[in-house]
């Protein structure tokens, strides 16, 4: 049965996808979380929730998911009140005064080099091989490899378009063996430059796009075909990217760049330097670091 609030979801998909620019797998995120409110909200018959209800059901997300993913669930939520008080006169919105959680800082996982090459080079499978080439070769999120077309791929310039979040989009230099990868399973559909190919670069048994979720199970199974001893997704494989190609002597703003983050912080995130390793760029960078 539609409730009071479920009038609202179908206006709500579109002020997402035309005012937010988020990527398909966060627009996706946002709506399931606005349906998994809902759905709790239905079985109660209730419309608007009162501060006894906020409790209760935030209380059902504590003891089910972990801090991140409350967090996504709480600005999600705060975000469809937020449109809801723009076409009604509900003048308060109710999980307003609900406060984020203060996430634990974790450092990401990453694969040494030779576990990363490992894990590519098991891989016999024409598209897995150029997905798991192009994820390692430019460090791209999950979500923009769903997003991307044939003619996202410049093969003589060695770099491909990405799409990132808020629609924003940037170049990136990607490498000759991922290039090679993507050419060969590329050839193998009958495309020979995809320069002029509007199809999705990536492709499903079934000829569609290759969602965000496949590309997780693809990573997911070969990393366990190498019997590496950790769960490895193309989050780790990003961390990854990053982590080698500071410790080759890449700088952070230009990590930065290639990765798409607004801040040169969230950046900084990414990287492992031992404090040995700190050490010896200091020693060897400042003038006065051997002076005694």
């Amino acid at each position: 049965m539609e409730t009071y609030l479920d009038s609202f979801v179908n206006r709500y998909k579109m002020y997402l996808m035309d005012q937010k620019g988020l990527s398909n797998e966060t627009y996706r995120a946002y709506l399931n979380d606005v349906q998994h409110l809902l759905a709790f909200l239905e079985k109660r018959g209730v419309g608007i929730p009162d501060r006894s209800l906020v409790r209760s059901y935030m209380l059902n997300l504590y003891n089910h998911y972990d801090r991140s993913s409350i967090n996504r669930k709480l600005s999600s939520i705060k975000g469809f009140f937020d449109f809801v008080m723009t076409q009604t006169d509900l003048e308060l919105n109710p999980f307003s005064h609900v406060r984020s959680l203060r996430k634990k800082e974790v450092l990401p996982g990453f694969l040494t080099t030779e576990e990363m090459m490992e894990l590519i080079d098991s891989v016999a499978d024409l598209r897995d091989k150029a997905l798991l080439e192009l994820l390692y070769s430019t460090g791209i999120r999950v979500g923009e490899v769903e997003g991307m077309n044939c003619m996202d791929v410049d093969v003589k310039s060695g770099v491909v378009l990405v799409t990132g979040k808020g629609s924003k989009q940037r170049m990136v230099p990607v490498g000759r063996r991922a290039l090679t990868a993507i050419r060969n399973y590329l050839i193998s559909r009958g495309i020979n430059d995809p320069i002029y190919c509007p199809e999705p670069l990536f492709l499903n048994t079934r000829g569609k796009r290759l969602a965000t979720r496949s590309i997780r199970r693809a990573v997911y199974k070969w990393s366990q075909q190498v019997s590496l001893s950790r769960h490895i997704s193309p989050h780790t494989i990003r961390h990854t990217f990053a982590t080698h190609m500071l410790d080759a002597g890449a700088d952070l703003r230009s990590i930065q760049e290639m990765l798409g983050h607004a801040s040169l912080s969230t950046t900084q995130r990414y990287t492992h330097l031992t404090l040995d390793k700190l050490m010896d760029v200091y020693d060897k960078a400042h003038p006065k670091a051997k002076e005694e």
